[in-house]
Formats: structure tokens, C-alpha cells, sequence
């Protein structure tokens, strides 16, 4: 099987990520990288790379693209790309608004290539294995916080982060939208630096979400709830714990109550890889197998509800 040459446009911090991972891959001949700032094409060393300020240097000479610019630039970039008949990967968000998604998704299937958006959370080994264990969720809640990172300040938390943990709950849930309220505020922009979201769904279950960019920690965790089983998840360290009772009994004599209870916790073995190495690798499949090329269903779905919630706060 034949490399995929692939070019990489903005090499900021997550640009500099896949560029240095696709120079790695063995499947993968990196063609190009375009930045502006001469200073990040020092980021690869590969004598055989271009490196220059616009990608039309060489976008004829590459099956596809990784797009890591700002957000209000991924529609320009993107469709440009998609009608020359390019392969797209384009960090999340896709974009700003729905029309613009729904009209990349439009021209990708027209051009019969492949549009995948960078949520990378969805190949963390540890999301991998929870969905083949939750059955029957009642309530799932997730922690997202960090330090502030001015390079995101565009984006709200919301689009910066929370989009990553309803991305995930949305698939594990698989049931439209009932209910959603949230709540925000501002520490270090004039958008939203923490947001709580709790969200009800068709079938019942409940998700609470906290996303914080005003942190001192960094944390990323997930908890569910089920029937008999508490699951907790940690996206940084890719493990999972199933906490079960076991039993329990109540012993009442000579004046003395006594509790008991005993339980097991299971520590799930998980394959661990770097996610987005695992996520390039995916795109490459599908543009080996002209197949996965695109999933607008999911994609758009956690957008729209992302803009959903930016709408009740004011800032769309």
C-alpha cells in the first residue's frame, strides 16, 4: 500500500502535534506544512518537507490536508481544499456556525472525499472500552478544567472544551435531547471561561458537565452511573475503575448497631496509544478504504447542541 502524502496547514501547538506525529507514520509522506510564522516550521526537521506561508504551494501535490488554524478560518481553508478533491482533518471545532458545517459536508460528499473532525477524545483507549461496558446509564458527569491558555481565547470554553465531553456522552447515550440548562462565567475573557451544563434526555438519563479554563489543576474525568456499577474514567491516564457492592447488613444486639458493606473494584485493563496518532491513522484508513469518510449525523449533532448552549448564554 502506497504512502498518503499529506500536508498540515497551521503549525501552532495542536498543527505542531500532527505534523510531527505524520512525519513519524510509516504510512503517511508529509509534503508540506504552511504557517505563517516562519519560526513554527522548525517544528519538523524533514529536509524533503515544504515549508512555506501558504499551502497552495504544494496542495496540488498532497491527497490530503490536516487543518489546525483558528476557528474562523476552518471554512475558508476547508472548502478551498475540498474542491481541489482534497481528503479533509480539521480540528474542532469545524466550525462557527451550522451552515458552514452542513455546506463542507455538502461539497465533501459531492467531491467523494473524506471530512473528519479532530475530536480526538474519541480514540482515548479508555473511551474505547467504556462504551463496550455501559448499558444502562442513569446519570454521567464530567470534569474539564485547566489553566488558561490565551491561543483558545476566541472560543468559548463551551467550543474549546465541554464539545469534547458532549461529543462522547452523546454517543454513549445515544438519545436525542430533552432538556438543557447551563450557567457560565467570565474570568479571562469577555466570553465564558467555566460552564455547567446539565442536560436530560429522551430516555432518561441525566449528564452533568463542568468545563473550566480557569483551573489551577488540569483535570479530565467522566463518572457513570448504572444500575449496580459506579464507572469512573480518566481521560489523562486512559484508566477505568467499576466500582460494584457486593453486599451489605445491618446487625442490631446488646446495644450495639453495626453496618457492613463490602464491594469490588475492578481495574480494567486498557490499551493505551496516543489517541491522536490513533486519530490520523483513521483518516488514513479511510482514505486507503474510501470508507468512514465522513459521520455528518455525529459531527453535527454535538455542534449544534454546543451552539445550543452558547445561545442560552448570550453569546450567539
Amino acid at each position: 500500500m502506497s504512502k498518503i502524502k499529506l500536508g498540515v496547514i497551521g503549525l501552532g501547538k495542536m498543527g505542531g502535534y500532527h505534523a510531527s506525529i505524520c512525519s513519524q507514520l510509516h504510512s503517511v509522506d508529509l509534503v508540506g506544512i504552511a504557517d505563517l510564522d516562519e519560526n513554527n516550521w522548525n517544528k519538523i526537521s524533514n529536509k524533503t518537507t515544504i515549508k512555506t506561508k501558504d499551502y497552495n504551494d504544494w496542495i496540488d501535490q498532497v491527497d490530503g490536508v490536516i487543518i489546525a488554524l483558528p476557528t474562523n478560518l476552518h471554512h475558508e481553508a476547508a472548502k478551498a481544499c475540498i474542491e481541489k478533491g482534497k481528503h479533509v482533518l480539521i480540528e474542532k471545532p469545524l466550525t462557527k456556525t451550522i451552515d458552514e458545517a452542513v455546506e463542507l459536508f455538502n461539497l465533501a460528499h459531492q467531491n467523494n472525499v473524506a471530512l473528519h473532525v479532530g475530536h480526538v477524545e474519541r480514540f482515548n483507549g479508555a473511551v474505547q472500552e467504556l462504551k463496550k461496558i455501559i448499558d444502562e446509564p442513569y446519570l454521567i458527569e464530567s470534569h474539564r478544567m485547566g489553566p488558561f491558555v490565551p491561543r483558545v481565547q476566541k472560543d468559548s470554553v463551551v467550543l474549546d472544551l465541554m464539545i469534547h465531553d458532549l461529543d462522547i456522552i452523546l454517543n454513549l447515550v445515544n438519545s436525542p435531547v430533552k432538556n438543557l440548562t447551563t450557567n457560565a462565567k467570565k474570568v479571562h475573557t469577555d466570553s465564558c471561561d467555566i460552564a455547567s451544563t446539565s442536560i436530560s434526555f429522551e430516555n432518561g438519563v441525566i449528564a452533568n458537565i463542568i468545563s473550566s479554563r480557569a483551573s489551577q489543576i488540569k483535570k479530565r474525568t467522566m463518572t457513570i452511573h448504572q444500575k449496580n456499577e459506579f464507572i469512573t474514567l480518566d481521560f489523562a491516564t486512559q484508566d477505568i475503575e467499576i466500582h460494584r457492592q457486593a453486599s451489605s447488613s445491618v446487625q442490631v444486639g446488646n446495644n450495639e448497631l453495626k453496618y457492613k458493606q463490602a464491594g469490588t473494584v475492578e481495574h480494567l485493563f486498557v490499551y493505551k496509544d496516543n489517541p491522536l496518532k490513533l486519530e490520523i491513522e483513521h483518516f488514513i484508513e479511510a482514505i486507503n478504504n474510501k470508507d468512514n469518510l465522513r459521520n455528518p449525523d455525529q459531527d453535527l449533532t454535538a455542534l449544534n447542541i454546543t451552539f445550543d448552549i452558547e445561545k442560552q448564554l448570550g453569546l450567539r
